[in-house]
């Protein structure tokens, strides 16, 4: 099955305005070098959703959305990951190109949009947590102060994360590739690589999540 390039994604990526694409669709105000609203992900009175264009990514405050021009529409129009790259390529006048696929692996998604889905499952897993929220509490850790750096939680559990993904119909491959599961000594199946852990997102200038750190909360070997 063809393939949209990587390198295109990230050409798209570069030279698209991520106020543009959301302005669309959200009223945003000017707020200094950034942009203002009522967060279009969950129900509020006072703005705390942003849109950084320097950075060109957009933060909830309040729900902790986040994520690219691509994750939103992903997020708020329902679209597939073909389907909003094709939405932005058209914006932008772009042709989206194929080229046959090597390997068995079907890259289906965007490293940056797996990276990025996982670190609202980990603040998801740490709402619901009473475990780790205490751990934070007793590290002098509010959650206004949780929610703006995306701090989350990795269940104690062998696949959680797999079984988030797998009910979204993203191949492990994928998931492999971010980092985010190893593959078993027996070579059938995967598991897990953060297992009760409080989660740290790492970005990049842009807002991006490219990784994880990861801090054991009870007496166990990292």
């Amino acid at each position: 099955m063809p393939m949209i390039p990587q390198n295109f994604i990230s050409e798209l990526m570069a030279r698209v305005d991520i106020v543009e694409v959301i302005g669309n669709r959200v009223p945003l105000k000017k707020a200094g070098r950034e942009f203002k609203a009522c967060c279009p992900f969950h129900d509020e009175k006072t703005p705390s959703f942003h849109v950084v264009p320097t950075k060109q990514f957009y933060h909830c405050f309040g729900c902790g959305a986040h994520g690219t021009a691509l994750g939103f529409l992903m997020e708020y129009e329902q679209f597939t990951f073909v389907e909003a790259v094709e939405e932005l390529a058209s914006q932008l006048g772009m042709e989206v190109p194929r080229e046959e696929r090597r390997g068995k692996a079907p890259p289906s998604h965007d490293l940056y949009d797996v990276l990025d889905d996982a670190t609202r499952f980990f603040e998801k897993s740490l709402a619901e947590s009473e475990t780790a929220i205490n751990y934070l509490k007793n590290r002098g850790l509010t959650g206004a102060t949780a929610k703006q750096f995306a701090v989350g939680f990795a269940p104690k559990s062998w696949d959680a994360l797999l079984e988030h993904f797998g009910a979204r119909s993203i191949h492990p491959q994928k998931l492999e590739d971010a980092g985010l599961i190893v593959r078993r000594e027996s070579g059938s199946g995967y598991y897990d690589r953060f297992r009760n852990r409080i989660m740290f997102p790492i970005r990049d200038h842009r807002g991006r999540t490219i990784a994880f750190g990861g801090r054991v909360i009870e007496d166990e070997n990292p």
